[in-house]
């Protein structure tokens, strides 16, 4: 914790840019303007404006700071004399981006908070957290794949079913979780669906994996460490999610999956159209990759509010098939190119098969708007289907709205 007299001013920017900085690469931490201190212990109130305008040079400092310290988060504290004035509360939250530096051209340096005091870190301790950056990425990305082959243990793929399968975890592990109650992962799932459904486009009706499995708390298993939601249609010790399948765990993380094979034929559209053998592929839907990506960025971020975790979740998204037949992409033909009616579904005549969908991954921050999680969902969303040739989404609403 650190303490300061005053708010910065435009000429303060450098050194708040360190504070931060040395804060984000020591694990985080918090900065409390308006609070006089001697030798790094408070000693006095001394008000501070707690006006948007004056706290903006706290948020460019941070955003001087390379790489940008992510999910960093200010409160003001209002007094109760005059509610333009009070104390600021900068939490900077431990990142998994550093070593971060600061300063400009040739003159950079990564800082680092040593007790009360804040030093610079020589060559090999950058060398050191540069390391640990690179082995925290290659560990974080071993756990998505290890909880995607979990949640695939609890998926029926008995009978050739094609899954869509997403994962988030806290990018921060939580130091003491806490034990979700029914109720509160009900309530996860509930705000999730809500948030997923308001980034589809206006007049479109879409129901995924959210508005299947979140209706009744009564529904939700006890599974290890976590709470089950699921559609089952025969149940009994052997049995396995259907067609939906959501998992909200007590460390934070969440799982999702949600099949997409078709019940009805598909054609590739062209003139004429060419019937699809059912079974020589492995079908996604154009509309369950757009749908399914809205649900995973939602259920995350309202995972990520309930945990209180400032330092955001990295998420994933894969697939799980029981066959080896090629995946394609099948949709509506939206452009009516080829004459075919608009409720068949079919391959695009350029679309591509796929021996096997590469994972997509993305990271969402606590800070994030409305506008800024639609952008997500839509980046992943078209991460995958460009996967299959398709350049265009949908179903998904612009950020912005439209």
């Amino acid at each position: 914790m650190d303490w300061k007299q005053e708010l910065p001013g435009r000429g303060g920017v450098p050194e708040t840019s360190k504070d931060i900085a040395a804060m984000a690469n020591s694990g985080g931490g918090v900065i409390v303007y308006g609070v006089a201190e001697t030798s790094g212990r408070a000693e006095s109130i001394n008000l501070v404006s707690t006006q948007e305008s004056d706290r903006a040079v706290v948020l460019s400092a941070a955003a001087a700071v390379r790489p940008i310290v992510q999910g960093m988060d200010l409160v003001p504290l209002a007094s109760s004399a005059d509610a333009s004035t009070g104390v600021v509360v900068a939490i900077v939250p431990g990142s998994s981006n550093a070593p971060h530096l600061v300063g400009e051209g040739s003159r950079l340096g990564v800082p680092a908070r040593n007790g009360a005091t804040t030093i610079w870190l020589d060559e090999r301790a950058i060398e050191r957290a540069y390391s640990e950056r690179f082995n925290l990425r290659a560990s974080r990305l071993d756990l998505l794949s290890s909880m995607v082959n979990d949640l695939g243990d609890r998926l029926s793929t008995n009978n050739g079913e094609t899954w869509l399968v997403g994962v988030a975890t806290p990018l921060s592990p939580l130091s003491r979780p806490s034990e979700l109650s029914r109720n509160e992962a009900h309530e996860i799932l509930t705000l999730g669906n809500r948030r997923s459904a308001s980034m589809i486009r206006e007049g479109l009706t879409l129901t995924g994996t959210l508005g299947d499995v979140g209706r009744r708390p009564d529904a939700l298993r006890v599974g290890r460490r976590r709470w089950i939601a699921e559609t089952i249609y025969v149940r009994n010790p052997d049995d396995r999610s259907d067609e939906a399948h959501a998992e909200i765990h007590h460390d934070g993380s969440v799982g999702l999956a949600m099949k997409t094979d078709q019940t009805y034929e598909s054609v590739r559209f062209g003139m004429p159209d060419v019937p699809l053998p059912k079974g020589d592929y492995q079908e996604v839907t154009e509309w369950a990759v757009e749908i399914f990506a809205a649900d995973i960025v939602s259920l995350a971020y309202e995972a990520m509010q309930k945990s209180q975790n400032a330092g955001g979740f990295s998420l994933r998204i894969d697939s799980l098939r029981s066959g080896e037949q090629p995946f394609i992409l099948v949709g509506l033909n939206h452009s009516r190119r080829f004459g075919a009616s608009t409720s068949q579904v079919g391959q695009d005549p350029n679309g591509r098969t796929l021996p096997r969908v590469h994972a997509v991954e993305s990271e969402i921050l606590p800070s994030d708007s409305e506008e800024d999680l639609i952008g997500v969902a839509r980046s992943i969303a078209l991460e995958v289907v460009e996967q299959f040739g398709a350049e265009s989404l949908y179903y998904l609403s612009m950020p912005g709205g439209g």
